[in-house]
């Protein structure tokens, strides 16, 4: 035992600090008093309740006993106990009046306490929901005072006490997913869930997360929330912690599908939260199944109608022009079997479409389109004509275009699309387009001199007028002459050639040419330069003038080779006959029967040995054989005559019969017909006289 303090009051004071863990779920840890030293000593000591080793979780509650003996051997006054709680434990109540300040817990003072009486306080405390230690550091100690003087303040101090661990977090999460808005939703519409996840504790939740697994029909569209979405699985988190009490809400926002066609029984689904932390009761982890606000009604699409002419520029009456009218979907579900109805007013005419519009009578059909997806648009064009006897303004003429579909439509007022009229809300004059084509007849290449046929066709392609003062014109190219043209009411002035037809072109009505023209005879040419030109006018305004013209080439597209055909026949130019030793003339005559020109037109006339030339007074002359010429060029149709004269053998003594010669006609110019290129002939009469002899008898004198 220790010696008292000389003059001190015997007073020894043991404190005992026993803890009690216990929390809303069960949790719970007891330390029961230990037994005091002896006499004059304060002991303090710590110990559990033998059995109890239930472990603490982050956010548990610990309940601290602690018990003040006095060992005397005095009597002890206003004895207090104090507690400096580590970080980690926060003080929350006392039923035995202890209080704190800070982290400093203050038991008493208990007034009087005698020689072997106890004092026991309890106290509460909390271990933090974010706790994540090993309870190391939770170690903590009371101290017990009072105002006598204490033989052994040794023993006021317990030793380090802690909370039985491990401290794994336990929070118990539970999950309510809402609809919001108040529906009915419409297929196509969009609308949010909210998923609230709430901690009851008692620890920290830690990485919480909520998943919700869309039914099909619904589909994510987005969040300003941290959620996200991989097919139909939409994951919202993980929120880093979330303390005991405390709650998060995710929004996120799907669309019912445009297709949707059910009640909305099908639709419910659920949302699961879950966290890292240990649930102790797992079952309201996943929230009741909902339903899309207020239900879900029948699908509707708002379908509305646009109608415009393709283009701007106005028309003349017969003309054609084409319609847009174009169909969109605004939704919010989609529209099925699309059609589109359109009655023209009387004057125009149904004539095409590309999209398979179809009309009886005034009345256009288009569609149906299957589907029409939410924001998407379908577009129809059909072709109409302008009556070709309209005469108006085009003031009279709009109509409108109504779509409907299968789907309800919360907006029938838009269906029907504004008046639409003509282009450029117009109408030109009427017009007759005329046109021109112009072709040569056949395929084979003509000779110079030669005739051909040109086909030249006029329309009238209206639109809307009879062409009046039909004229046609061409002018023919050097190398071409004129030679005559059906129908009647053509005329040429040098290479001019016009034709006016009299009476009115009719809308549709065709008139044809033919003009007959002949190749230059001389014309030495390959036939590339004797393309020409038609021309048709009128009186009326003719709205394309591209086709008012038309040019064509020689038949085959060039022109052969010239060619002339030509003849000669030789006489005697007397009939009587003639006796040996006299002279008579012959007569050459060459003709071209064309068609070409020919040119370095000869004769050659090898005479026999009883003939000999004697002269010619035309361009002929005597080597081996008599030849004429040449005559620079002979014209189809023409011909020239070369005379020249010969003289009998004197010493002939035949009849003549024997003296035939041949005298044969050359040109450079291809001649087609070689046959007629010679000509026979003997002397005058076909005989010879009798030679004849005029003797001259002289008689003189010496």
């Amino acid at each position: 035992m220790k010696r008292r303090l000389p003059g001190a009051r015997a007073a020894v004071a043991a404190l005992v600090c026993a803890v009690t863990l216990c929390s809303g779920t069960g949790y719970a840890v007891a330390v029961p008093l230990v037994a005091p030293a002896t006499a004059a000593e304060v002991v303090t000591r710590l110990a559990r309740a033998p059995g109890v080793a239930a472990a603490v979780p982050p956010g548990g509650l610990v309940t601290y006993t602690l018990t003040a003996r006095n060992n005397g051997p005095s009597v002890a006054r206003n004895v207090t106990a104090t507690d400096t709680l580590p970080e980690g434990l926060e003080f929350v109540s006392s039923s035995d009046g202890c209080t704190a300040a800070g982290r400093i817990v203050t038991c008493g003072p208990e007034p009087q306490l005698s020689v072997g009486e106890v004092k026991t306080w309890t106290f509460v405390v909390q271990l933090s929901p974010s706790y994540q230690g090993n309870g190391s550091d939770l170690g903590n100690t009371a101290t017990g005072t009072s105002e006598s003087v204490d033989p052994d303040p040794g023993n006021n101090k317990t030793d380090p006490v802690s909370p039985i661990g491990p401290f794994d977090p336990v929070s118990d999460i539970n999950t309510v997913k809402e609809a919001l808005g108040s529906g009915p939703i419409v297929p196509g519409e969009d609308f949010e869930y909210r998923i609230t996840t709430q901690n009851t504790g008692p620890s920290d939740a830690r990485n919480v997360t909520a998943t919700d697994n869309l039914p099909a029909g619904i589909t994510f569209v987005s969040s300003a929330d941290p959620c996200v979405a991989a097919g139909q699985r939409v994951t919202c988190g993980p929120l880093g912690v979330l303390p005991p009490g405390a709650s998060v809400s995710w929004v996120f926002r799907v669309k019912l599908s445009e297709a949707y066609s059910g009640d909305g029984t099908n639709l419910r689904n659920t949302a699961t939260s879950t966290s890292d932390s240990t649930d102790p009761n797992p079952t309201d982890n996943t929230s009741p199944p909902v339903l899309p606000p207020g239900g879900v009604t029948r699908p509707q699409a708002d379908i509305w109608t646009i109608k415009r002419p393709t283009t701007s520029t106005p028309i003349s009456p017969g003309q054609t022009f084409e319609y847009t009218v174009v169909v969109t979907n605004d939704g919010p579900s989609q529209a099925l079997a699309v059609r589109l109805a359109d009655t023209l007013p009387t004057p125009l005419a149904f004539v095409s479409s590309p999209d398979g519009c179809t009309a009886t009578g005034q009345n256009v059909s288009c569609g149906p389109q299957a589907v029409l997806a939410p924001g998407a648009a379908k577009t129809w064009r059909f072709t109409v004509r302008l009556d070709p006897n309209y005469r108006g303004d085009g003031s009279d003429i709009a109509n409108t275009a109504t779509a409907t579909s299968d789907t309800t439509d919360p907006v029938p007022g838009n269906n029907t699309s504004p008046p639409a009229g003509l282009p450029g809300s117009a109408v030109n004059q009427p017009y007759a387009d005329l046109a021109v084509t112009k072709e040569a007849v056949g395929t084979v290449a003509p000779i110079p001199g030669q005739t051909f046929d040109y086909r030249i066709t006029i329309t009238n392609n209206g639109p809307s007028a009879d062409a009046l003062n039909v004229r046609l014109s061409d002018e023919l190219p050097p190398g071409l002459t004129y030679v005559s043209s059906s129908p009647a009411g053509c005329t040429v002035s040098g290479l001019a050639v016009s034709c006016r037809r009299a009476t009115p072109l009719r809308v549709g009505e065709t008139i044809e040419y033919t003009l007959t023209v002949r190749i230059d005879p001389a014309y030495k040419g390959d036939g590339s330069d004797l393309l020409n030109t038609a021309r048709v006018t009128a009186d009326n305004i003719d709205p394309a003038g591209e086709n008012d013209t038309d040019t064509a080439t020689v038949p085959g597209g060039q022109v052969a080779a010239p060619s002339a055909d030509l003849a000669i026949v030789k006489k005697p130019v007397t009939t009587d006959p003639i006796a040996p030793g006299e002279s008579f003339d012959y007569q050459v005559t060459v003709t071209n029967n064309g068609p070409s020109q020919a040119e370095e037109v000869r004769v050659t006339d090898t005479l026999p040995s009883s003939l000999t030339f004697v002269a010619s007074d035309d361009e002929c002359m005597s080597g081996d054989a008599v030849d004429c010429g040449p005559q620079a060029t002979l014209a189809p149709g023409a011909s020239v005559t070369w005379v020249f004269r010969v003289k009998l053998d004197p010493d002939y003594t035949g009849d003549g019969s024997d003296i035939r010669n041949t005298a044969v006609v050359h040109s450079v110019t291809r001649d087609p017909v070689a046959a007629n290129n010679h000509s026979t002939a003997g002397t005058p009469g076909g005989r010879v006289e009798e030679p004849t002899a005029d003797l001259q008898v002289t008689k003189k004198t010496p």
